[in-house]
């Protein structure tokens, strides 16, 4: 007797317990994968601004790089035109040739060097400017999705 009734309560906690795990709202499903979309989009957002913090500090170090190669390349532009002309009024001075043509030389490196990183602050500013597009989009997808949910 005692053995029954015992089989009995157990098998009716089963049968409660299971009837209570058993059953998820459609609600809270749909909670649970907004929330999961949600995190999704977040994470891709924060990987964006990493990016865009990067791409901003990248660029303030480029446009320094830049700014002191221009002021190098100009001032090695002068020198090749001043050696050149010390070179013209002493026709036939091997030494003022040489330096002029070291000048020369020394312009057009600093030159190069110059567009070299003209190139790549265009680069960046594209960088720059492409992740905060994605940013912008990654946010609308964020509203889209709140708003979605939130009907």
């Amino acid at each position: 007797m005692k053995l029954l009734l015992v089989s009995l309560i157990t098998m009716g906690l089963g049968v409660v317990a299971n009837a209570q795990t058993s059953t998820v709202s459609k609600d809270s499903i749909r909670l649970l994968q907004y929330n999961k979309d949600l995190a999704k989009l977040n994470v891709d957002l924060y990987e964006e601004k990493i990016k865009l913090a990067q791409s901003q500090n990248d660029l303030i170090g480029l446009r320094t790089d830049l700014q002191k190669a221009n002021e190098k390349a100009e001032q090695s532009a002068a020198d090749s035109k001043n050696a050149a002309a010390k070179m013209s009024d002493n026709v036939g001075d091997k030494a003022a040739a040489k330096k002029a043509k070291k000048d020369a030389d020394r312009a057009a490196g600093d030159n190069k060097q110059a567009v070299r990183l003209t190139s790549k602050v265009a680069d960046k500013e594209e960088r720059f400017i492409r992740s905060e597009k994605n940013i912008s989009e990654i946010q609308k997808k964020i509203d889209r999705l709140t708003a979605q949910y939130n009907k």
